[in-house]
């Protein structure tokens, strides 16, 4: 009996001593394999091809296996709600920006508001041409749109006021470059509501507008 352990254990260890010498013998290394250093990322087969949702301005995301970049609060704030139902507060209107930017630094100040974004945007000046009609005079035409006769003159670079011809193109200038503070994005009307009512009790403007 015992000699049948003996013969198993020395027929194992044969085995293993021809195994070790052929390795020994043999030129070609055991090849090695190295992890990418690629995060491991499980991707599902067939996968419909999805656009990162235009409402979503900051993100870290696997839309289209690339990392978009987070937006800054005014990314936030130029991306108006695409629901109907949302609210914009107009706390002014003025016509220099030194005015806009003092009314900001007071509306900021207020406890209430200091949690929402407030900015200031300009608002184009306006201008129309008019073509002078029979009859038509500097004066009659100034008079006609609220403007002086020197407004016009200026404007158009006019060398003889008293030689306007039929048919003549003049720019009549319309409303000024006006710079406007406001918040978006209020979800209900009674917030909005409350934060006007808090500011007429301070002495601020402000106005409720239904953002389209």
């Amino acid at each position: 009996m015992n000699n049948k352990y003996l013969i198993v254990f020395l027929t194992f260890l044969f085995f293993i001593t021809v195994g070790f010498i052929i390795y020994l013998n043999s030129s070609s290394d055991i090849p090695v394999v190295y992890g990418s250093s690629d995060p491991i990322r499980e991707l599902p087969s067939n996968a419909p091809q999805m656009d990162r949702p235009p409402n979503i301005p900051c993100i870290y995301s696997l839309w289209k296996n690339t990392n978009e970049s987070c937006g800054t609060s005014e990314n936030v704030f130029e991306e108006k709600k695409p629901t109907s139902g949302y609210f914009s507060l107009i706390f002014g209107t003025f016509l220099n920006s030194e005015d806009a930017n003092i009314h900001t630094k007071k509306l900021k100040a207020q406890k209430f508001l200091q949690k929402i974004i407030i900015k200031t945007i300009e608002i184009p000046a306006t201008s129309k041409v008019i073509q002078v009609e029979k009859g038509d005079t500097l004066s009659r035409i100034a008079k006609r749109h609220s403007l002086k006769v020197k407004r016009i003159i200026d404007d158009n670079n006019i060398a003889n006021p008293n030689n306007i011809k039929v048919g003549q193109s003049l720019m009549i200038p319309g409303e000024p470059l006006k710079y406007r503070i406001i918040t978006r994005n209020i979800e209900e009307r009674d917030t909005a509501q409350n934060f006007c009512n808090k500011l007429l009790n301070s002495s601020f403007s402000c106005q409720i507008v239904k953002q389209r």
